[in-house]
């Protein structure tokens, strides 16, 4: 019967973690969803992960890209400001990011170098405005400003030329096509001289679109700067896509553009999936998807790292949750099981409510407790925690009676003592709880009953 009594008591004890722990999650995942924690987490992993700390390069493109875009809260709804992904698949991911790397790979070929240049020049100027920031009256810095200005709009000037001649030449060489229609040379020079300034207007589409993404890092509230910066990558994507057939070894495609592409780890990191991939597949047809799963590999393992930042977070709010909870609840360990070893009713109470909220969670729910549910279960019973001002009631509040003495310190010592154990363990979490509580609620279950010596013990004869 004693040990009856003792697994009783743990139960009662584990099952008040349990119920604290629930409401600690309840309020973490309140927190985590006001601050768009799981959201802020994925775009600082992803901007890590692409080696793109101020979101003008591959992750702002990324995040931009359809497949990714298409998935974040009020994408459709223009009139509202749109909430970044807190998930991303990785499928989504590779094929955004071959589809980004493809169409710079097209327009390195001709236009690489310039487009290059310009995206330089504007983080150049970038960097000279928030050192101008910091010191407005500095005149070497705002001159500083004032060239890298200069240099940004002479390196999209220069690509904008180029695009220009681009152009001109194909209206040329279509008017001599349509001179001689019978030269099938002047044709052909058509569609290249076609094709040349179709990719060059890409590649000023994606200048445009890295412009307006800065734009929108100073306004990230501006609706309608963040739908245009998608919209034009967008464009941009898809004219440079139509031109992906001809260019049949996708993989040096992508390293083209890799190439010109600022020096970093995420440069390094994909250039070397790229040796891996030919190491592994011969065949030129099968190296892109090929590419794509060491693509999703590369990206799962980021993943395990941003979702470690998520749960160290996750641990240390609910640390704190922990401690002001347990001590407005005054949820002492000592103090409980003190009153459950005297309270007999309070103690099978306990313990049947225990037992009912294991059997209601578990397995239809994946073997986990909800708040309410549990809840639920201890709707008449009055459960041991809280404060009161009763002389007689064990959780009378006695700090009000402060007077030195060595039966005060020790109710003190004990009193602090007791809520520590119990921070401690509601910091372990609803699932360590509830997973443990489970298995004494087993072992209660099948103990013998009062009244019977073995369950497997032969009956009396009658």
């Amino acid at each position: 019967m004693f040990g009856s009594d003792v697994l009783e008591v743990a139960i009662g004890v584990i099952f008040v973690y349990l119920l604290l722990s629930l409401v600690c999650t309840a309020l973490n995942e309140g927190i985590a969803s006001l601050l768009d924690k799981r959201s802020g987490n994925l775009f600082e992993g992803i901007k890590n992960l692409l080696n793109d700390p101020q979101f003008t390069g591959l992750a702002q493109q990324l995040y931009n890209h359809g497949l990714i875009a298409g998935t974040s809260q009020y994408a459709a709804d223009p009139d509202k400001a749109t909430r970044k992904p807190s998930y991303m698949s990785p499928a989504n991911f590779s094929l955004a990011l071959l589809d980004i790397l493809g169409a710079r790979g097209i327009i390195a070929n001709k236009y690489g170098d310039l487009l290059a240049s310009a995206e330089k020049a504007d983080d150049d100027y970038q960097e000279a405005c928030k050192a101008a920031a910091k010191a407005p009256r500095d005149t070497a810095i705002l001159a500083a400003q004032a060239q890298a200005k200069a240099a940004s709009d002479q390196a999209h000037t220069a690509l904008e030329t180029a695009v220009t001649q681009a152009k001109t030449a194909w209206e040329q060489a279509r008017q001599a096509a349509d001179g001689a229609p019978e030269d099938t040379n002047l044709a052909v020079l058509a569609t290249n001289a076609q094709k040349d300034a179709g990719i060059g207007d890409a590649a000023l589409r994606m200048l445009d679109a890295r412009r307006i993404a800065v734009d929108c890092t100073r306004k990230p509230k501006d609706t309608a700067l963040l739908m245009k910066a998608s919209t034009t990558l967008k464009e941009a994507l898809g004219f440079v896509r139509g031109f992906a057939a001809e260019y049949p070894d996708p993989l040096k495609n992508i390293q083209e553009g890799l190439n010109k592409l600022p020096d970093g780890d995420s440069k390094e990191t994909l250039l070397v999936l790229i040796d891996k991939t030919r190491r592994e597949v011969a065949s030129v047809e099968h190296q892109a998807e090929a590419f794509r799963r060491n693509l999703e590999g590369w990206f799962n393992g980021a993943m395990e790292r941003v979702g470690g930042w998520y749960k160290r977070w996750t641990q240390r709010v609910l640390l704190g949750l922990a401690i002001i909870l347990v001590a407005v609840s005054n949820a002492d360990t000592i103090m409980l099981i003190e009153w459950l070893s005297k309270d007999n009713d309070l103690r099978t109470s306990l313990a049947a409510a225990a037992q009912e909220a294991v059997k209601a969670s578990a397995p239809s729910n994946s073997g986990t407790a909800d708040l309410q549910q549990v809840l639920r279960t201890t709707k008449n019973i009055e459960l041991p925690v809280g404060w009161s001002l009763e002389r007689d009631d064990p959780r009378y509040f006695k700090f009000l009676e402060f007077e030195w003495s060595l039966h005060y310190a020790r109710w003190v010592f004990y009193k602090i003592f007791g809520l520590m154990v119990s921070v401690l363990a509601v910091s372990l979490g609803a699932p360590f709880w509830f997973d443990t509580l489970s298995k004494f609620v087993n072992v209660r279950s099948s103990g013998t009953p009062p009244g019977e010596t073995r369950k497997s013990a032969p009956q009396p004869a009658s």
